[in-house]
């Protein structure tokens, strides 16, 4: 049908063809509308079960009204074959801009990524599964800024009511493409929108390194990779890439479906965390061998696919809770090692450690925004002996009454000139004043109100300490008492609750950060720079749905970088 007449609609030309059915070019006599027509196959409409599964997600698909969604005009059947009506949209998909330009820039890939998730997030909060979520199937009109994409194709979605057994049309092909099929499609096991996530992260992956996750030549390859084989990490095949984006494809790729982020939405969250962390904000990462490289088959897909040529067709801290009442923190993960030379290695080799633990009682006050905090945990006496001198570290005691949320004791104001030249560029120090001491050995203490850019942060509390082995242990503390654990990216910090350290422009480390929500629902972002012998606490109202504002702003350096003392 490379012409001629279909029902009311004009045929102009072939768009593309797949396993389903062909889409066309069409003109609606009846609306005098240029349209996107998708006609099935004779054999779909002969199945009844089939043809009554497409009425029911076609309405439902009609029904969605997200503008990355293209929407669906009319559905049915003429002349014994199924339709579906589609608003044209004139653009490339991405299949095609890959196969034209290659991997794309990071902005640009979490961009298209973060457009198709809000169709996602629209689809399956109405019930639909898309399943067919692949480059070809995002389409993209614009550019620069101002690109705009269209997820397309929902031909084969299926309401998460109907997807609890096999995805195997009658002929025994599977639906969708093998290249972006999560583990649980294969296996034929109930399937629910977290199969659309796996796909996204696997569209990611594509965009940001120009090939597929797992290039295999033959279905029981791309099979058993998907089901097996961990994905590559992406900053390995492209230097330069935030490390972060390791984190979020990793995790949507994940073979458990339990484990991969609940939503579409919070994956696209997290790359975007990860994209804005950039070279400043990065995890100390300790690297690991690229994989061997693999030549890139040609793909095995099931559905749309494009005709030569192209073209496209019609057109989505944690504040403290726990142990306090205001700020306060979490599990202490062990310190992360120092980067050593071949010298210290040897000398270390001769090193005695002898570690004493004792119970130490910390009663601290934040003040400000953030309220007191009450918590018990251990610390350590070490005592090192080694090629160089021999330093003791001494742990200090302190009792408390009880579990009261007011400190026993009061220690002295803090909060001198040199503390307030060193506050982040972000706050005034006009707008500061002396904050009570801590007791876990910082010699300054300020709080001070919002942030100069404002409303975000709401408010900050700073402590300077005498050297960076004091700060360090104090930020040991906080995490102890806090119950963090030690989080595998710094994207991490915009949507969960955990710690990790950081590294500065040179990639070495530079301090420690952690994120999470207090007791009050207040988020907050607590972070050490170690060049500058700083602690900073951040606040936000919301903490819940608000947290990754809060991680936005620590992420500029320009804001929130201390002043080196």
């Amino acid at each position: 049908m490379e012409s001629g007449q279909f029902g009311s609609y004009r045929i102009e030309s072939l768009i593309g063809r797949g396993g389903m059915g062909e889409v066309y070019r069409a003109w609606d006599t009846e609306h005098e509308r240029t349209v996107a027509l998708k006609v099935l196959s004779e054999h779909l409409a002969a199945d009844r079960g089939y043809r009554e599964r497409f009425r029911r997600e076609a309405h439902a698909a009609a029904r969605l009204n997200e503008p990355h969604v293209v929407p669906i005009h009319r559905y049915g059947e003429i002349d014994g074959r199924l339709f579906l009506d589609m608003r044209l949209v004139q653009g490339d998909d991405v299949a095609t801009v890959l196969h034209r330009e290659g991997r794309m820039a990071p902005e640009r890939a979490v961009s298209l990524v973060s457009q198709v998730a809000q169709a996602l997030d629209a689809a399956h909060a109405d019930g639909l599964v898309h399943r067919d979520v692949k480059p070809s199937n995002v389409l993209l009109t614009g550019s620069g800024d101002g690109e705009f994409a269209y997820l397309v194709d929902f031909g084969i979605a299926r309401s998460t009511a109907d997807a609890q057994g096999p995805s195997l049309t009658m002929t025994g092909a599977a639906l969708g493409s093998f290249d972006y099929m999560a583990p649980e499609r294969f296996l034929e096991r109930p399937v629910d929108r977290r199969v659309d996530v796996y796909a996204l992260a696997c569209v990611l992956f594509e965009c940001l390194t120009g090939r597929r996750p797992f290039p295999r030549e033959g279905l029981a390859a791309q099979m058993f990779a998907h089901v097996n084989t961990p994905v590559d990490r992406p900053s390995t095949l492209v230097p330069g890439l935030p490390a972060g984006l390791d984190a979020v494809i990793a995790q949507g790729m994940a073979k458990d479906p339990a484990a991969r982020q609940a939503t579409a939405g919070e994956l696209a969250a997290q790359a975007r965390a990860a994209l804005r962390a950039g070279p400043a904000r990065t995890e100390v990462v300790v690297p690991q061998l690229p994989p061997h490289p693999v030549q890139r088959p040609a793909p095995q897909t099931v559905g749309f696919t494009a005709p030569s040529g192209g073209g496209g067709w019609s057109g989505p801290p944690p504040g403290w809770t726990g142990g306090g009442t205001g700020p306060g923190w979490g599990a202490p993960p062990p310190p992360a090692p120092s980067r050593t030379s071949p010298a210290l290695v040897a000398a270390l080799v001769a090193t005695v450690v002898v570690a004493v633990l004792v119970v130490v009682v910390v009663v601290a006050t934040r003040g400000g925004d953030g309220g007191d905090v009450v918590a018990t945990s251990g610390s350590a006496t070490a005592t090192t002996t080694s090629a160089g001198p021999t330093t003791t570290t001494a742990a200090s005691t302190t009792s408390t009454p009880g579990t009261t949320s007011s400190p026993a004791t009061t220690g002295p104001a803090g909060g001198d000139d040199a503390l307030l030249d060193r506050l982040p560029a972000d706050f005034d120090p006009a707008d500061c004043e002396e904050n009570s001491l801590p007791g876990d050995g910082a010699d300054a203490a300020v709080r001070c109100s919002a942030a100069i850019s404002g409303p975000v942060p709401r408010s900050g509390n700073f402590y300077g300490y005498p050297d960076t082995d004091t700060l360090q242990e104090a930020f040991r503390g906080d995490v102890d008492r806090q119950g963090l654990t030690e989080m595998d990216s710094l994207a991490d910090c915009a949507t969960a609750r955990g710690w990790i350290d950081y590294a500065g422009q040179d990639g070495e480390r530079a301090g420690s950060v952690a994120c999470f929500v207090n007791a009050d629902g207040d988020g907050v972002v607590a972070w050490t720079q170690e060049d500058a012998r700083a602690e900073g606490f951040v606040f936000i109202s919301d903490g819940e749905t608000r947290l990754a504002e809060l991680f936005d702003w620590w992420n500029d350096p320009a804001k929130s970088d201390f002043q080196a003392g």
